[in-house]
This record gives C-alpha cells, sequence and structure tokens, in this order.
C-alpha cells in the first residue's frame, strides 16, 4: 500500500484529515522491518506477545509461487473462477503494526493471506472456483524475474506475474485484498483515522462491471463491520488514479489499470483492490487480529462476489 508519509506534508495545513484524505491504495512495496524481528505465529493456545491471535495457521515460507485453481474443474458448464490477490508477501511486508514500545506486532501481508483464505474457502462451499496469486508468505516473484522486461526487478514485476497468472487462468473476476495505513508529516501513526475503500478503474472494456463490483464489495464490507459494532468510515469507492496529490502522479493501480508504460499486460477481467481496514488504527488494528472478525469479513466478500455473479445466474 502506498505511503502517506511522503506527500502528507502537502496537507498538514488541512484541518480534517479524515473527511479530505484519500485512503492510502496497496500496491507499492516500503522500506519496513525485516520479518525476522517477529516471534513466530504459533497455533499453541499460550499469550502471543506480538498480539497475533495465536489460533491463526502458520504460514509457511515457500521459495516459489503456487498458482494453482482450488477446486476441481468439471468439465462443461464450469462455475465462474474467481482469482482472489492476498497483497505483498515474503520481504514485502506491507503495512507494519508495531506496539507501544515500537517493537514490530505484525505485518498486513500475513493479514492478506489469512483473510483471502478464509474467503476461498467460503467461495468453494458455495461452488465456484477459485485461483490465490499466493497461498503462503513469499513473493509472487520470487525467483527475481524482469517479467515487464524494462531491465529492472522490482514490485512490478510481482504484480505484473500475478496478473499474468490470473489472465492464463481465465478467471472471471480478480478482488485484491490489502489493509491500509495512515501516518502524519512527523512518522507519527495516526490512531484514529479509520475506514473502508474499494478501488476501480473505469479505463476498461468492462468499466462498468469494475464499478459494480466494486459497489457491491463495499456494501458488504460496510454491512458487516457495523453488524458486528464498529462504526467504520465509509470511504466509497473510488477509480483507482485519484490520488492526485500522490508524487507519482496518480497512476492506475497495476491490477486494476489499462495497458501504460507500468502496465505491460493489463488484466483481462472485471477487478477490484480493497482497502478492508486501517492497521494504523488503534480499533481496527485489534479487528484484523481478531480470528472472528476475519470470519465476518471474509463473509462480506463472499456475499459480495455472489451478488455480483447471480445476475448471470451463477452458480
Amino acid at each position: 500500500m502506498r505511503r502517506f508519509l511522503v506527500w502528507l506534508g502537502l496537507l498538514a495545513a488541512l484541518t480534517s484529515v479524515v473527511s479530505c484524505a484519500p485512503a492510502v491504495v496497496g500496491e507499492q512495496q516500503r522500506p519496513s522491518p525485516t520479518r525476522t524481528a517477529a516471534p513466530a505465529i504459533t497455533s499453541t493456545p499460550t499469550d502471543h506477545p506480538t498480539g497475533v491471535p495465536a489460533t491463526w495457521t502458520p504460514v509457511p515460507n515457500t521459495p516459489t509461487p503456487t498458482l494453482y485453481p482450488t477446486a476441481t474443474p468439471v468439465p462443461t458448464d464450469q462455475p465462474p473462477l474467481i482469482a482472489l490477490d492476498p497483497g505483498h508477501g515474503g520481504e514485502d511486508l506491507g503495512a507494519v503494526r508495531v506496539d507501544e514500545n515500537g517493537a514490530y506486532a505484525y505485518a498486513e501481508s500475513d493479514v492478506n493471506l489469512a483473510l483471502v483464505l478464509r474467503i476461498r474457502d467460503r467461495l468453494l462451499a458455495r461452488g465456484y472456483r477459485v485461483l490465490l496469486t499466493r497461498d503462503g508468505d513469499y513473493e509472487a516473484n520470487s525467483e527475481g524475474a524482469d517479467v515487464n522486461q524494462d531491465g529492472i526487478v522490482d514490485h512490478v514485476d510481482d504484480l505484473q506475474l500475478r496478473i499474468d497468472a490470473v489472465n492464463a487462468a481465465g478467471a472471471d473476476a480478480l478482488i485484491s485484498v490489502h489493509q491500509n495505513a495512515f501516518y502524519w508529516p512527523d512518522g507519527s501513526r495516526a490512531s484514529d483515522v479509520g475506514g473502508t475503500v474499494t478501488f476501480y478503474n473505469v479505463y476498461r472494456p468492462f468499466a462498468n462491471q469494475n464499478e459494480r463490483l466494486a459497489s457491491l464489495v463495499q456494501e458488504e464490507l460496510v454491512i458487516a463491520l457495523r453488524g458486528i459494532g464498529h462504526d467504520v468510515l465509509d470511504r466509497g469507492i473510488q477509480m483507482d488514479h485519484e490520488l492526485e496529490a500522490d508524487p507519482e502522479g496518480g497512476q492506475f493501480l497495476i491490477l486494476l489499470g489499462p495497458e501504460s508504460e507500468r502496465i505491460l499486460r493489463p488484466s483481462e477481467m472485471p477487478a477490484v483492490l480493497s482497502e478492508t481496514l486501517f492497521m494504523t488504527h488503534d480499533r481496527e488494528s485489534e479487528l484484523l487480529q481478531d480470528p472472528e472478525v476475519l470470519d465476518t469479513l471474509a463473509e462480506a466478500y463472499a456475499v459480495a462476489i455472489e451478488r455480483y455473479f447471480q445476475r448471470n445466474g451463477q452458480p
């Protein structure tokens, strides 16, 4: 997810960050503490020093990406194939939550994966086929290939590899799951800035489908969060290039945008990028560590996807 720290200085004079600042986007790599500083996640019921629920399934270190349909295909009349993308992974932790002492607590990449695995299970139970861009703690481009052939190996290559795998599988929809973060110009965590937002792109042949999918995802997440007693700030759906204060000029998100200098081979299906909650927000950080809340959020994503495909009578 993009860091607000770089460009927040431009907004420092504004008096209400919650009402006027766009949400952070989750595609760019950032400098962050190394994962080795974190205690291993275990399934033993103990008081975990990081605050990560002890019931979380351990995430294995996998050297190469595993891109696979998680349901057995049928010969004819196949149900829709849903591609789920847990943002970040491996050395790319995404946002990092630290405790009151400044010690590493948990990483966005782990939350994204824990949530996506739950979404997968609910979609499979509903009869959908599912493709994961990663199913463990690794980057899709773990071999360091120059996927977009620009002479540089960076996070763009990782994202392009994910797009290529989803396109090759012929997925019918793509949902990329991320978590948000917000920091003040001095680098301090904004503990009261939160909310949920869903990004989509209108400059595609399937722009209407993008917007509809984004609206359904956003609606179901807000309903689910308010249903558990969290009066979440509904940041709505936003076009993926609306971050005009971004120093890069409000570029399209790589997973969502059309062909461009940065996007060599764009995704070929309706797609959205969801920033579920803010890890830097005190209450929302707690929610993201609660397995029951993750179950509720996963159900919301599954319901949104089901509503999207019901118009066509599938599955």
